[in-house]
C-alpha cells in the first residue's frame, strides 16, 4: 500500500522537481519510504507503507531488462500464484513483493493484465520501448486515481493534492461537480470539484502515448448474466465458501492485520472468520459517541459480546464531538468537499487503529451487495404503494404525512416517510434517484445565487443515478438499485471516505466483501433472497447464524454514522455560525445567505431537519477557506 503520482510530459516543461513536490504532498499515504523515476519524458513516484516484503519491496520496480517500470498502490492478493505462473514461463524475480508481478504480467498480457489481478489497486506502467504509460484502477474503485491534462502534460496521482502540488493545475470550480456534490454529499466519479481534474473510473485502464493521446478501455463490470438456479441452502454454502476465500486472501501480509468492528452483521461475520483463521487474537477497533441522543442506537454491546466469544483484543473509543479539533485534517485529507457525516467516527476509528496496526479489514460492502439500506426496502415498498389509488395517496395519505412534526432527535424516519409519499407513483429510477438526493432541484435553486443556478444542469446531476439504474437488461428493480450503488454510492462515498481517512493515518484498509469474485457471485442471488418480506439482507443474516448470536443479527440497524442533526443544534452550532457567516457566504458567490439562515433556523427550532444540507454547506465553506489560504501561501512564496 502506498500513494503514487507522476506525469507524461508533452512539452518538456515538467521537471524532476515537479515530481518530487507531488510525492512529498502524499507522504501520509506512505511514511516508510519513497522512490521515483524520471527520464525527461515520464516521471513516476511513490510513497510506501510497507506491508509485504518489508525489506525488498521498494518502488519503482523494473522487469529483467529494465524496459518496463511500475509504481503501484494497493495489494494483489493472488500475487504468490501469479508469481509462480510467471516463473514457470521463464520470468526472473528480484523481490518477493506483490508489485513485481505487474511488470511481468505486462510483458505477457499488455493492457489486459488487470484481468489477472485479484485485489485493490491503482498503478502506472511505463513501457520504455513503446513510450506509452498504462494507468489502471481496480474493478470496484477501492483505490483512487486522479488525472489532469495540462498544457505541460498529463498528470496523475492517488490524491488531488499531488496534482495541485505541481502548480500547473488550475483551481477553477467545476459548477456541475458542485451541483452533484450538494445533491449526493460527494462529487461523483469521474468529476472532481476542480474543472481541470478528473478521476479514472473503476474497472478501467487508460493508455497514454508520448504525444498525450489517451485511450480508455473498460476491462470489468458487474455481470448481468443470470446465475443457474440454486436452492437457498446451496446459496448459503456458496456464499460462505466465497466469503471465507475473500477473508483468507485479504489476510495476506507481513505485518499484523486488525479489523473495524461495528457491532453489526457484516463486520461480525468478517471478524468471526478472521478469528478462526488467525493464529493470534484479532485486534479490533470500535467507536461510539457520548451524548448521541435517544434515537442513536449504541451497537457497542454487540461488539463487546463478540469480543468475548472470539477472544478478540478489543479496543473501544468514546467520541465527544469536537469537529473543530479535527476539521482541517479532514478537509486536507479529502482535497474537496465531502459531507457524509460518518467522516467523524471514521476519522477516530482510523486514528486509533493506525496507532496499533498497519492493516485493518472492514465490513464495508455488505449493505450494497445484500440490500441493507432502508432505501432498498423503500424501493420495493414503493411498488406496492403505487397500487393504491392516486386520489387516495394525494388527498388523504400525503396530507396526513406532511403534517407530521419533525423528530426532536437525530432520527431521519419522518423525513424518509415524507419523501416516500411524495415520490409515490413515480417511475422506479426517479424514486431511487430521489432517495439518494440530499436536496431536490427546487431546493438547490433556492439555495444558489442566480449566477450559480445558471451554471448547472439538473438532468446531468439526476443522471448520475438514473443512467446506471436504467442501463442493462436486469429485470429486478432491486438488482438495478444494487448495481447502481456499486457504481456510484460505493465508489463516490464509502470507498472515498475509507481510503482518505485511513491513509491520512497511514493505515491500509481492506474490503473483503468487495472481492470481485464474491461480488460476481452475489450479483446472481435472486432479489427475494436479499429482501424477504420486510427482512433486509435475508440471506446474509441466515448465513450469520452460523457464527453470531441472534440478538446481534436481528437488532435494529444503526449504521456507521454520527448524530449530526443533534450536534448541529448544540455543540457544533457556534462553529457552523463562525464559518458560514454572511461575509464568507456572499464572497463565495455560490449560495444565498438568507436561504442558509432559513435552513439553519428551521433545523435549530426543530421545525424541520436540515442536518445533511447544513453539513454539506459547512464542508464546502471549509474547503473554500482552505483553498483561499493555500492560494495566499503560494502567492506569498512566489513573491
Amino acid at each position: 500500500m502506498c500513494g503514487i503520482c507522476g506525469f507524461v510530459s508533452t512539452s518538456g516543461r515538467l521537471h524532476e522537481r515537479n515530481l518530487l513536490a507531488m510525492s512529498d504532498s502524499i507522504i501520509r499515504r506512505g511514511p516508510d519510504g519513497a522512490g521515483h523515476y524520471f527520464d525527461g519524458t515520464v516521471g513516476l513516484a511513490m510513497r510506501r507503507l510497507a506491508i509485504i516484503d518489508l525489506e525488498g519491496g521498494q518502488q519503482p520496480i523494473f522487469n529483467e531488462d529494465r524496459s518496463v517500470c511500475v509504481v503501484f498502490n494497493g495489494e494483489i492478493y493472488n500475487y504468490r500464484e501469479l508469481r509462480q505462473q510467471l516463473i514457470d514461463k521463464g520470468h526472473r524475480f528480484e523481490t518477493h513483493s506483490d508489485t513485481e508481478v505487474i511488470v511481468h504480467l505486462y510483458e505477457e498480457y499488455g493492457a489486459e493484465l488487470p484481468r489477472h489481478l485479484h485485489g485493490m489497486f491503482a498503478f502506472a506502467v511505463w513501457d520504455l520501448r513503446k513510450h506509452t504509460l498504462l494507468l489502471a484502477r481496480d474493478r470496484l474503485g477501492i483505490k483512487p486515481l486522479y488525472i489532469a491534462r495540462t498544457p505541460s502534460g498529463i498528470l496523475f496521482g492517488s490524491e488531488i493534492k499531488a496534482l495541485l502540488a505541481t502548480g500547473l493545475v488550475g483551481s477553477t470550480l467545476d459548477w456541475q461537480g458542485l451541483d452533484e456534490y450538494l445533491t449526493y454529499t460527494n462529487v461523483p466519479c469521474p468529476r472532481t470539484i476542480y474543472a481541470e481534474i478528473g478521476q479514472l473510473e473503476p474497472g478501467t485502464t487508460v493508455t497514454i502515448s508520448q504525444n498525450g493521446e489517451m485511450r480508455h478501455a473498460r476491462y470489468w463490470s458487474v455481470p448481468q448474466v443470470p446465475s443457474p438456479a440454486r436452492s437457498e441452502a446451496q446459496w448459503l454454502d456458496d456464499c460462505e465458501q466465497a466469503l471465507r476465500s475473500a477473508v483468507r486472501s485479504h489476510l495476506v501480509a507481513d505485518v499484523p492485520v486488525g479489523a473495524f468492528l461495528s457491532g453489526g452483521v457484516d463486520s461480525g461475520i468478517m471478524v468471526a472468520l478472521m478469528a478462526e483463521m488467525m493464529d493470534r487474537p484479532v485486534e479490533t477497533f470500535t467507536v461510539g459517541f457520548k451524548d448521541a441522543g435517544s434515537s442513536f442506537i449504541d451497537e457497542r454491546k454487540y461488539a463487546r459480546a463478540l469480543a468475548q466469544r472470539y477472544k478478540l483484543n478489543y479496543h473501544e473509543i468514546d467520541v465527544t464531538p469536537n469537529l473543530e479539533e479535527i476539521v482541517w485534517e479532514i478537509v486536507n485529507a479529502f482535497d474537496q468537499p465531502f459531507a457524509d457525516d460518518s467522516v467523524v467516527p471514521s476519522y477516530y476509528v482510523s486514528q486509533i487503529a493506525g496507532r496499533n496496526v498497519k492493516v485493518a479489514m472492514t465490513g464495508l460492502g455488505g449493505d450494497e451487495l445484500f440490500a441493507g439500506y432502508r432505501r432498498h426496502l423503500g424501493l420495493m415498498l414503493g411498488e406496492r404503494y403505487a397500487r393504491i389509488p392516486r386520489w387516495l395517496r394525494d388527498n388523504l395519505i400525503r396530507p396526513i404525512v406532511e403534517r407530521l412534526p419533525e423528530s426532536s432527535n437525530s432520527s431521519d424516519a419522518i423525513d424518509h416517510l415524507k419523501r416516500f409519499v411524495r415520490a409515490g407513483g413515480a417511475p422506479a429510477h426517479q424514486r431511487y434517484q430521489d432517495s439518494l438526493a440530499t436536496l431536490s432541484w427546487q431546493s438547490r435553486q433556492q439555495l444558489y445565487t442566480p449566477d450559480a443556478a445558471r451554471r448547472v444542469d439538473r438532468a446531468t446531476t439526476d443522471n448520475v443515478i438514473i443512467r446506471p439504474f436504467t442501463e442493462g437488461s436486469v429485470d429486478s428493480i432491486l438488482e438495478r438499485a444494487l448495481r447502481t450503488d456499486l457504481q456510484t454510492y460505493m465508489v463516490d462515498d464509502i470507498l472515498t471516505l475509507s481510503d482518505r481517512l485511513s491513509m491520512w493515518h497511514s493505515l491500509e484498509l481492506r474490503v473483503p466483501y468487495l472481492d470481485h469474485r464474491l461480488v460476481e457471485l452475489v450479483a446472481g442471488i435472486p432479489a427475494n433472497l436479499k429482501i424477504r418480506g420486510n427482512t433486509q439482507k435475508y440471506l446474509l443474516k441466515k448465513l450469520a447464524e452460523r457464527w453470531l448470536p441472534r440478538d446481534m443479527i436481528y437488532h435494529k440497524k444503526q449504521g456507521f454514522e454520527a448524530p449530526m442533526g443533534r450536534w448541529l443544534r448544540g455543540p457544533l452550532l457556534p462553529f457552523f455560525d463562525s464559518v458560514v457567516n454572511k461575509a464568507a457566504v456572499e464572497s463565495s458567490g455560490v449560495f444565498r445567505y438568507e436561504e442558509i439562515r432559513r435552513l439553519r433556523d428551521e433545523h435549530v427550532s426543530l421545525k424541520k431537519k436540515h442536518s445533511k444540507v447544513l453539513f454539506s454547506i459547512l464542508s464546502f465553506m471549509l474547503w473554500q477557506t482552505a483553498q483561499s489560504t493555500s492560494a495566499r501561501a503560494t502567492n506569498s512564496a512566489a513573491a
